[in-house]
């Protein structure tokens, strides 16, 4: 399991799964290349108690890191998977983790 963390902050750590998070993290360098800020929606198993959801504006003046803690079980990144995210990242509801295609 890998880490999100967000702002800079131990408190603001999230455990994703390695291969999501590794294409999460492909989602949002794509919309950050393309100068695209857009809101990030965690709910329910990504989050420390297990429920509720937070949600977080994706904007590359924010400090955040990706720890993925076995690169291997990432690999090979699914090209619609990062297609997906990315679409959905540019609706009005932003992105959540979905499942893999």
């Amino acid at each position: 399991m890998g880490r999100f963390i967000y702002g800079g902050s131990d408190s603001s750590a999230f455990t994703i799964d390695d291969r999501t998070l590794a294409h999460l993290e492909l989602a949002i360098g794509t919309k950050f290349r393309r100068g695209e800020s857009f809101l990030l929606t965690l709910r329910g198993r990504e989050l420390p108690a297990g429920q509720g959801y937070r949600e977080f504006w994706m904007n590359p003046a924010v400090w955040m890191q990706f720890h993925i803690d076995r690169p291997e079980a990432a690999r090979p990144l699914n090209p619609a998977w990062v297609a997906a995210m990315v679409a959905a990242a540019s609706t009005d509801r932003g992105l959540s983790l979905v499942r893999e295609p």
